[in-house]
């Protein structure tokens, strides 16, 4: 465990946040950092409310004490992530188990009503992202639109199958009652 060191004095409760943040991330491995330097309580909260309907939670973080849980954390220690200049002043992290697409498509569309939220960086799948990573897999259909095009994939060769055995027997059908009538005169 990292222990965080003030002129010789052992801080516990940076050792307890970074012991929390690294659970979080055992946890929901994937995660979009954001800033949001000049977004007022309630618009935070808008946004909040609407991660949280997506399965997801977010959390304002220390970026040193973010960066060394990432370090600590068996999802992400092989990974060699790096905050650079780019990565300083205020930070949150948005955590998902599975549904990362869905998040980055909420965080895109907020983007465009709020000028001072940023996409910074994220992690998706073992691949750390940049903003424009981030921005790409906000393209990418959710897990229920996945799911849906399976079904129709699945579905749609039933449907010409069924079509045509109804087809094949209508012309049956219609082949015995004129061999019927023809029998008939």
């Amino acid at each position: 465990m990292v222990q965080v060191m003030k002129k010789g004095k052992i801080q516990p409760e940076k050792v307890e946040a970074i012991a929390e943040l690294r659970k979080e991330l055992e946890a929901n491995p994937n995660f979009i950092l954001v800033s949001y330097s000049g977004l007022n309580v309630q618009v935070m909260e808008e946004l909040r409310r609407e991660l949280r309907k997506a399965g997801s939670k977010m959390k304002v973080i220390k970026n040193n004490l973010f960066l060394r849980a990432l370090k600590e954390s068996s999802s992400h220690s092989s990974k060699a992530i790096q905050f650079g200049p780019e990565y300083q002043g205020p930070l949150a992290a948005i955590f998902s188990q599975e549904n990362l697409p869905t998040v980055a498509k909420i965080c895109k569309d907020f983007k465009k009503k709020n000028e001072a939220f940023d996409m910074k960086a994220g992690y998706f799948s073992g691949e750390v992202l940049d903003a424009k990573g981030v921005e790409s897999i906000a393209g990418l259909p959710t897990k229920e639109e996945l799911l849906a095009m399976i079904a129709r994939g699945i579905n749609t060769p039933a449907t010409q199958i069924a079509s045509g055995i109804n087809q094949v027997m209508a012309s049956l059908a219609r082949a015995i009652k004129a061999v019927a009538e023809k029998n008939a005169k």
